[in-house]
């Protein structure tokens, strides 16, 4: 049984829901598009900017946009998922494949992703695409562990937020050399 998703996923809908519900002002809103925020990616820059807790964020999509949140803390995608499919893209969208079918390709958004990024995924995979809400920082995580760090088109907002990558780099390649976790 096919459940059919009648609420646009965009980020616009996404801020209007946001204001009327008094979780973020409309000027706080427009202060983050402003910033070059791409669309399907407003969740992201909301999580990072700390104005709304991830899974809290993640809750109100599943409610607003009727659609399952199923974060990859609960789940573990197949590796197959993602074969044929443009790294760059999913990185940049923040998308992860979790698991493909007969039927079509199941992905977790971070939060919610723009229609267009399903679409062309959609086009990508060559099959339909069915997205479930996950969480921001945990498919960020799941597509830095997994997938070749594809470099960033030019002109990408976060492009120019390579000096907060510095450190995370600095700790892959401490892991890398000394063999191990680095921390306490």
């Amino acid at each position: 049984m096919r459940r059919k998703h009648t609420k646009r996923l965009s980020d616009a809908e996404l801020a209007r829901r946001l204001e009327e519900s008094g979780l973020i002002e409309r000027g706080v809103l427009d202060a983050l598009l402003a910033r070059g925020v791409d669309d399907g990616l407003l969740c992201e820059a909301i999580v990072e900017s700390g104005l709304v807790g991830d899974w809290e964020l993640s809750r109100w999509a599943c409610r607003w946009f009727g659609r399952p949140f199923l974060p990859l803390e609960a789940c573990t995608p197949t590796p197959a998922a993602t074969d044929g499919l443009d790294g760059a893209s999913l990185i940049r969208q923040g998308l992860v494949p979790l698991w493909r079918s007969a039927g079509g390709l199941v992905v977790a958004m971070p939060g919610i992703t723009s229609e267009e990024a399903l679409q062309a995924l959609s086009e990508d995979a060559g099959c339909p695409v069915y997205a479930v809400i996950g969480s921001v920082r945990g498919n960020r995580r799941w597509l830095e562990e997994n997938l070749a760090r594809a470099p960033l088109p030019e002109g990408d907002p976060r492009e120019g937020d390579s000096w907060s990558l510095l450190f995370d780099v600095g700790d892959a390649q401490a892991r890398d050399v000394f063999g191990g976790s680095s921390g306490a």
